[in-house]
Formats: structure tokens, sequence, C-alpha cells
């Protein structure tokens, strides 16, 4: 597996521009079959959508990196991250940053990732198994915010939690228009949203709930 590791850096991230050490770094460090299903393990460093038990699918690698290069996390970084997922992200995070806090609606997730964190001796993170579509609003604001689903419009409560000189990520859009944003917060009262590139990514769970907005 560390060969086929290595193979995906040099032959996948770095042709499509991933260049920055400390991500590379990360991901060397990381091993992604720690995180995959039994069954699709021989497709860790894959391109591939691997099936995740909640009916999502893992990030795949090379939109993992690009989400860690263009956060230029850190050490010092206090990070949110929505959608918790496989952990593997949160991993990521978490060597990456001061701290992470990964938020996900699903309690059997929460605890699949929490046991392979413990491979590697993380104190950092906390996990929280909320809604970020109800009526739930961080209670701190942070540097990094990571939302590792797609949503159809910006969420305010979310931009809100950015520290100044915060950054979130954020893919933005309907199928099959979506585009990957940072939204900054460039001073106290001004937020700047760049588009970086386009992309897919499945919705966030409960997106299209009503009540995500009173905060």
């Amino acid at each position: 597996m560390q060969i086929d590791k290595k193979n995906m850096i040099e032959s996948q991230l770095k042709p499509e521009g991933i260049s920055c050490q400390n991500t590379i770094d990360c991901i060397s460090k990381v091993n992604r079959e720690d995180f995959v299903p039994e069954e699709f393990k021989n497709l860790s460093y894959a391109e591939y959508d691997i099936p995740l038990r909640n009916e999502y699918s893992m990030l795949k690698p090379l939109m993992t990196a690009k989400i860690l290069q263009l956060l230029n996390i850190d050490k010092d970084d206090e990070i949110l991250e929505i959608g918790t997922g496989s952990g593997y992200l949160t991993c990521c995070l978490s060597i990456m940053g001061k701290s992470v806090d990964t938020l996900d609606i699903d309690a059997d997730m929460l605890e699949s990732a929490k046991k392979s964190h413990n491979n590697y001796n993380i104190f950092n993170i906390n996990y929280l198994g909320e809604d970020v579509f109800s009526n739930w609003t961080p209670e701190k604001n942070y540097d990094v915010i990571v939302l590792t689903g797609s949503i159809e419009s910006r969420v305010e409560k979310l931009e809100v939690a950015l520290k100044d000189s915060g950054r979130m990520f954020a893919v933005i859009g309907k199928q099959p228009v979506m585009y990957a944003n940072i939204i900054e917060r460039v001073s106290g009262t001004k937020l700047l949203c760049n588009q970086s590139f386009e992309t897919t990514l499945e919705s966030l769970n409960n997106f299209n709930k009503k009540n995500y907005l009173n905060f």
C-alpha cells in the first residue's frame, strides 16, 4: 500500500497541481486504507468513489489534496469540519492544524472514524453528533471551516463563525454545475468568495431543511 500511496502522490496529485509540501507531507503520513471499507481497500489510492455505509462516498484523493492545499492550514489553526464521513480528511486536518471539531449526523460514522483515529494517537479531535442544518450553531469561531458535501447556497451561520483571516472551503451549486469556493473573512465585516475550480460533490444531508436559517 505504501507503494500505491507514493504512486498516487507522484502520478495523480503532483501532475494536477498539488505542490504544497505541507499537504504532500500530511498525505504521506496518513494511510488512506485505514479509513476505507474492507471490500474496497485495494482501491484506497484510486480516483474512485468509494462507498461508505451511509450511502455517501469518500472524497477522492485529489479532492482531499486540493482542499488541504487551498486552505493553507497552519499549525495554530482551529478547524471545523462539517461531515466527518470516513474520518480520513479529519485525520489530515488534525495533523496540519491545532484542533478539529468534526460534525456528523450519523453516530455510527462518527464512531467508526474515532476508531480509525485511535491508530494515530490523535488527541485534538472533538466529535459532534449534530446536524448543521438544524438549529445548531457553532459555539466558537474558527480559522478554517471545511464542508465535505456540496450546498446549493452559502450558509450564513458558518460564515459568521469565521475568525478574521479565516477560510472556508465549500462546493456550491446544483448538478451538473458546481464550483469549489474559498470564502475568506478579510475584515470584521467583509467576506471574499473566490471560485477555485468546477467540480461535482454529493450534497450534505438535510441541506433543504428550512429551519437551518433560524439562528
